[in-house]
């Protein structure tokens, strides 16, 4: 949730401008800015006291260059730093989406699908963040953001490079009881395994509503993280043998973030309808099949709802940046506008409801969900955002090209040269349109390959 600023906090840092508050932890303060540009970004400013030791900005500088390894769909990146400043600060980019922990809060456990599809979103998280030699060490319900197109982790705060192992001091316990991993608690070496811990728990809480060693004081919860099975009671049965594996005391027997990511995917396989139709012209040679339906983790309208009641005081100037590709959008809706189609009906528009990718071969998918109350959806449209060079595109669903409809979504591929070693990314913005060419709220969607 974003608060109004107080009044002793910094209005720049940077070259950012600061509009609210996004949170406050043990390491410093977060901030929503602003770029020079308009492109919003959250910037952690470290405590002052801390600032004042020379140890903690050695490891400060030295996490802030790991992070900066990082990359992929389901993180936030590190798009600048100055780690030499009185003040060291960090700036990620902004996420748009309430975090894990207020979702649960404000809705409850989530269903088996989207603790798959989280499951799914954090197992790719990891997998980037250790390509990196990044181990996060702190991955709990608050630092991970619902996107309306998929979790993202955020705050590497006191994550480790793996070749700075020698400044964690010998029994340092750092990180949050509920969720970390039970040699981390015992102020042991942590790795890899150690985050897939902290992933299950993260899942557990999702599941259950409940932290899974329960609450009291910190040496009692780091006890039972050390020596009891954690609380599962209530978790989808479809869900739970993954959270178990995840969640073994031996680090050995646990699953890897690619062995879980591989489970995610044979669940989601048996959770579909077996007698359920092949979408039509799926099978044809030349063009991949369909994954099923997803439901989405958690609807951009749920986003749009929880933002909008997080900040009073209004964002237009966080949004500004998005005001160019709405107006180069609204020439097709003009165009689309102007065909003949009638009396226009009083009938709502379609809404996105959720966004999905998977990869086939070199290409990958992006999944749109609708809902279409007025019963008028007609086509989809998208174009390259954010340096994307993808031009303008807008499709029937009676004549979708590569596209493939089936019942209220559409899932359509773009070439990312997965798998031929000139592997990139990109993101679009896309919508659906009824027949008289009016568009619904559009969405942004990141796509990137997988392996």
């Amino acid at each position: 949730m974003v608060g109004g600023l107080e009044p002793a906090d910094p209005r720049l840092i940077g070259p950012y401008q600061l509009l609210g508050r996004l949170g406050a932890g043990g390491m410093g303060r977060v901030f929503l800015g602003v770029s020079a540009a308009g492109r919003p970004v959250a910037v952690k400013v470290v405590h002052a006291e801390l600032a004042a030791d020379p140890e903690f900005r050695a490891r400060f500088s030295t996490e802030v260059a790991a992070a900066r390894k990082v990359s992929g769909l389901f993180t936030a990146l590190v798009v600048d730093a100055d780690v030499d400043a009185a003040v060291p600060w960090l700036a990620t980019a902004y996420v748009a989406g309430p975090s894990l922990s207020e979702a649960v809060r404000n809705s409850g456990p989530l269903t088996a699908w989207s603790l798959l599809a989280l499951a799914a979103g954090l197992a790719k998280s990891l997998t980037a963040i250790h390509a990196a030699g990044v181990v996060h060490g702190d991955l709990k319900p608050s630092n991970v953001l619902l996107a309306p197109d998929g979790p993202r982790v955020i705050d590497f705060g006191i994550s480790q490079a793996a070749e700075a192992a020698p400044l964690a001091r010998a029994g340092l316990v750092v990180g949050t009881p509920s969720f970390m991993a039970p040699e981390q608690a015992a102020g042991e070496e942590v790795g890899p395994r150690s985050d897939v811990f902290s992933l299950g728990a993260v899942l557990a809480f999702a599941a259950t509503g409940r932290k899974p060693f329960g609450a009291g004081p910190p040496a009692a919860v780091l006890d039972r993280v050390v020596r009891v099975a954690a609380d599962l009671e209530g978790a989808p049965a479809e869900v739970r043998p993954l959270i178990e594996q995840c969640l073994a005391k031996d680090p050995l027997r646990r699953l890897t973030a690619a062995e879980l990511l591989a489970g995610v995917t044979a669940a989601q396989a048996a959770m579909e309808p077996r007698s359920k139709p092949a979408p039509a012209g799926a099978d044809r040679p030349g063009k991949p099949r369909a994954h099923g339906r997803r439901r989405p983790l958690i609807t951009a309208a749920a986003v749009a709802v929880i933002l909008g009641a997080s900040a009073g005081y209004g964002l237009n100037a966080v949004t500004q940046h998005q005001r160019d590709d709405d107006r180069a959008l609204s020439q097709i809706a003009a165009r689309m506008a102007a065909r003949p189609a009638g009396p226009v009906p009083s009938a709502p528009a379609p809404r996105i409801t959720g966004t999905y990718t998977y990869q086939q071969g070199s290409r990958v998918f992006f999944e749109i969900s609708y809902s279409d109350p007025g019963h008028n959806a007609a086509g989809f449209g998208f174009v390259g955002v954010q340096g994307s060079d993808w031009r303008e595109q807008d499709y029937l669903f009676s004549n979708p090209a590569d596209g493939i409809v089936t019942g209220n979504s559409i899932a359509y591929p773009l070439d990312q040269g997965c798998g031929t070693g000139f592997e990139y990314t990109s993101t679009v913005k896309a919508w659906i349109y009824n027949k008289v060419g009016v568009r619904s709220k559009p969405v942004i969607i990141h796509l990137a390959c997988s392996t």
